[in-house]
């Protein structure tokens, strides 16, 4: 009997020891080796880009139900889309960069579920990097185009065919190895 209290007071003494030590190896394994560590790919890569209308807005004038975001503006060039939306925190850790991208290339910006007077704060508040901005009030424009979550950025090569996708706040390091030697190589 006193053995077995002697095994209940260690035991959470031992899986404590035990969750540190998975822990540390996860963590040895990820920094040694990131490259292991693969990202959802999208399928659309090599394809065209979705044809489904997206409503183009004008945050600094009114909403345009009319008229739809036209791709066929920036053929024979590259592009980017972005999907973002005001009430996502990583969207504007990336505003920055996007501003950045769209200094090399045309970004275009889809807001993803989100409502027009927020978009319009965050693009006062964050500045508006776009070229165009479209509204995907109820995502399926998102749906379309394989989009986990925002931010996501795609980008377009000269033929309207999906080149990149990137999953995430669009960041310093993947701007520099990743997305400008794509834009550079095309």
């Amino acid at each position: 009997m006193i053995n077995n209290f002697k095994i209940l007071r260690i035991l959470p003494f031992v899986l404590f020891l035990l969750i540190i030590f998975v822990s540390a190896l996860v963590l040895y394994q990820l920094k040694n080796e990131p490259k292991n560590f693969k990202s959802i790919k999208s399928q659309l890569i090599g394809k065209n880009i979705p044809e489904i209308l997206i409503p183009e807005v004008n945050y600094f004038r009114s909403l345009n139900g009319k008229q739809n975001l036209n791709f066929k503006k920036f053929q024979n060039q590259i592009f980017a889309v972005n999907f973002f939306a005001s009430w996502c925190a990583p969207c504007r850790i990336e505003s920055p960069i996007i501003e950045e991208l769209n200094k090399i290339i045309p970004v275009v910006g889809v807001a993803y579920k989100d409502k027009f007077n927020d978009t319009k704060s965050f693009l006062n508040d964050f500045g508006n990097p776009y070229k165009m901005i479209g509204l995907d009030e109820h995502g399926k424009v998102a749906i379309e185009w394989g989009v986990y979550g925002v931010p996501e950025t795609f980008l377009i090569n000269k033929k309207g065919k999906i080149i990149y996708r990137h999953a995430g706040p669009l960041l310093y390091n993947t701007f520099k190895f990743e997305v400008l030697p794509l834009i550079q190589e095309k």
